[in-house]
């Protein structure tokens, strides 16, 4: 459906997927790690398991009626039960469909999935219109297990990759080259945790970093994250130097590896950085990664990421970087298009044209909510907001906003999950594609039939993403076509589409597992 969301909106306390702030829950657990500590705008440091998601009181409130639109192509890519290409044995299993991907301009995911009946169990896999295909197969425990083992592929520093980081701390990137950039435990090797840039065009590994190398700040990486990337190859991370309490933000680019911005350094308007990413999750083995949030990239090489600063212009907010040189995008304090007061932010995405979309925390009508926002400073607009009323049902759910799960495009479309109180008190998971002038589609509803065959299941992956066609990627449980699906999805536009990247087709083929 197509609608109008009103600007200013009355709301209610909202929850988020995976966040890691004192001002917000979480409604689904898509993360492995078992405990996260963060660092908040407050300057508060809180550990605490990520907890489960209370339904909140319904509030009334009317919006203009929704126009009918549709879905105009929409094609499962990979699926529960389907088979290895390459020689390799077993099949995919559904858990990587409920862990998030990204995607690239043409329409290629990459994703990291577990492997069932198979020594080789879990992987590193892009997937498109055009089939599977595997970047590298590892072996033993997930990352941060603990229970490594020798039967994956060669990594590039000797040894074998072994555990994989699902989640949405561990998503792996993937660029219009088809590069996957991914954090992995290995087995045998020098180091015991890598990140690794894989180069599609020659099927080559280069090592971004690895635990114990040497920090750009002196001393040695004790902690990794993941990474955003761009279709130049240059990457940007975050990582801990010496066991130090936050991380901080490094680049690389054809080996060459430097700091780009550092707890200490100067903010823009005076001050001094306190905190950035701020988020560490624990695993069952001891060990920690850098969990967000992961700053962005464009294709221009402009970097945004959020930072709490020390006696400067406010406490925190998201910055946005031209050539190492930083500027305030919003800040904690300053108004949000509705009128509220930004309280806190999640990670901003970044798209081509330096525009932001992102998660906060705000305090608005005497209450303290979530709210989607996309734009600039010089065009700010909501996205969604909590009550929303968006085809007969309530916004109250909405997931964070992640890096580097590209959720705005250049058009300024913006992709997200929530979910929907309707009036008989059910709950509907709703994935929604927000375009720039405020209109709204609802490419896919749970419960509903699929265009592909099947229906959208019991659940959604919390992070779709979008490209600069417009393709959207889906993950969800897709009962009466398979168990659960990665689903590429493209929106009826007011003009005709012309589809390509061989998405033309709603049929595939697949592994019976009804």
């Amino acid at each position: 459906m197509r609608l109008a969301l009103p600007i200013n909106v009355l709301s209610l306390a909202v929850a988020c997927l995976s966040c890691a702030t004192g001002h917000a829950r979480s409604a689904r657990l898509h993360d492995t790690a078992g405990l996260v500590i963060n660092h908040s705008i407050d300057g508060m440091v809180r550990a605490r398991p990520v907890p489960g998601l209370p339904t909140p009181p319904l509030l009334s409130r009317t919006s203009a009626p929704p126009v009918p639109t549709a879905v105009c192509s929409a094609q499962p890519v990979d699926w529960h039960g389907q088979t290895l290409p390459d020689g390799e044995a077993g099949t995919l299993n559904p858990q990587s469909f409920f862990r998030s991907a990204t995607m690239n301009g043409h329409g290629r995911i990459a994703f990291v999935s577990k492997v069932d009946d198979a020594e080789r169990n879990q992987g590193v896999f892009t997937a498109d219109a055009d089939g599977l295909r595997v970047v590298a197969m590892g072996c033993g425990g997930e990352g941060g297990s603990g229970k490594p083992d020798d039967c994956g592929d060669p990594a590039p520093i000797g040894g074998t990759f072994s555990g994989f980081f699902g989640g949405t701390l561990g998503t792996p990137d993937i660029n219009d080259n088809g590069d996957v950039l991914f954090l992995a435990d290995l087995d045998g090797a020098p180091a015991p945790r890598g990140l690794f840039l894989y180069r599609a065009a020659d099927h080559h590994f280069d090592k971004v970093a690895a635990v114990g190398d040497p920090s750009p700040l002196g001393g040695t990486f004790t902690a990794l994250g993941p990474g955003s990337m761009n279709s130049s190859g240059t990457v940007v991370f975050l990582a801990i130097t010496d066991d130090a309490e936050t991380s901080d933000i490094f680049r690389w680019q054809d080996g060459v590896l430097a700091k780009y911005v550092a707890t200490g350094d100067p903010a823009p308007g005076g001050g001094t950085f306190r905190v950035l990413g701020g988020e560490t999750w624990g695993y069952a083995d001891g060990t920690v990664i850098a969990g967000g949030p992961v700053p962005g990239i464009n294709e221009d090489g402009m970097i945004a990421f959020r930072g709490y600063v020390d006696d400067g212009e406010s406490p925190g907010g998201l910055f946005l970087s031209i050539a190492g040189l930083h500027a305030w995008m919003v800040k904690a304090g300053d108004t949000d298009p509705d009128g509220g007061t930004y309280l806190d932010f999640a990670a901003p995405l970044l798209n081509d044209n330096g525009e932001i979309a992102f998660y906060a925390d705000r305090s608005f009508d005497s209450q303290q909510q979530g709210v989607w926002v996309a734009g600039s400073p010089a065009s700010w607009r909501t996205v969604v907001a909590p009550d929303e009323e968006i085809d007969g049902g309530h916004i109250w759910g909405m997931a964070y906003s992640r890096n580097p799960m590209r959720a705005l495009n250049a058009n300024g479309d913006v992709v997200l999950w929530t979910s929907r109180i309707m009036p008989d008190q059910s709950e509907l998971g709703t994935i929604l594609l927000n375009h720039a002038d405020g209109a709204v589609d609802v490419l896919a509803v749970q419960g509903e039939e699929a265009p592909f065959g099947g229906y959208w299941g019991g659940s959604f992956d919390g992070w779709p993403v979008i490209n600069a066609s417009g393709q959207v990627r889906i993950g969800a449980a897709t009962p009466g076509f398979a168990l659960s699906s990665d689903v590429i999805v493209t929106a009826c536009t007011d003009s005709d589409s012309i589809f390509t990247d061989g998405f033309e087709s709603a049929g595939a083929s697949r592994a019976s597992d009804r």
